[in-house]
């Protein structure tokens, strides 16, 4: 057994890697690399594993833009945790805090392949980052400001219904996001646009 509470670093043992960001309210975050071990909640995938190490990086590397905000990541529990109906029950993998003074910017991030996504743009997980926009207005407290974004770890060149007819900027004003095309800029991105 291995006492995890010593550790302030990522570190491998056997199938399963470990991540550590502090900004995460529950340590360590779990990926396996192996279909033999289980754990609960639900480990990574390899998508959302890149997401939070792009999260850490970007929180590391950009101390201007978080010298008067904090940041908060919380993986969301599928089918248990946070939920839209109006999304057709998307679960989000990520709900990310933005607190800036009184402000708070709650944003739902999935990251997800779309290889597989035939309604492309009209997708409601693709949709919601319209429609929380309505659950805001809901709420009436202009200090809470909602926002969802999907990351595709599939490439923009493989998603061929879209790429006919949307460009990737025009996804990108869906809140759709290539986390690997864009590895170095995504995360920049999201941020500074919920914060606008």
């Amino acid at each position: 057994l291995i006492d995890t509470k010593q550790f302030k670093a990522d570190f491998e043992f056997l199938q399963v890697q470990a991540l550590w960001f502090g900004q995460h309210l529950f340590q360590p975050l779990l990926h396996l690399k192996s279909e033999l071990v289980s754990v609960s909640p639900v480990s990574l995938n390899d998508g959302e594993r890149d997401f939070v190490l792009d999260l850490r990086k970007y929180h590391e590397e950009n101390r201007d833009f978080f010298a008067k905000r904090e940041l908060y990541l919380l993986r969301n529990v599928s089918k248990r945790g946070i939920g839209f109906f109006e999304a057709g029950n998307f679960y989000p993998d990520f709900i990310l805090w933005l607190l800036e003074g009184k402000k708070q910017f709650v944003t739902f991030v999935d990251p997800k392949g779309l290889r597989q996504v035939d309604e492309g743009s009209s997708n409601p997980k693709v949709q919601f980052g319209k429609t929380i926009k309505g659950i805001e207005q809901r709420l009436g407290d202009p200090n809470v400001i909602l926002n969802s974004f999907i990351v595709s770890s599939t490439p923009y060149k493989s998603i061929p219904m879209w790429g006919e007819r949307m460009s990737k900027d025009a996804l990108r004003k869906c809140h759709v996001l290539f986390q690997n095309d864009d590895k170095d800029t995504y995360i920049g991105w999201l941020l500074n646009r919920v914060i606008v």
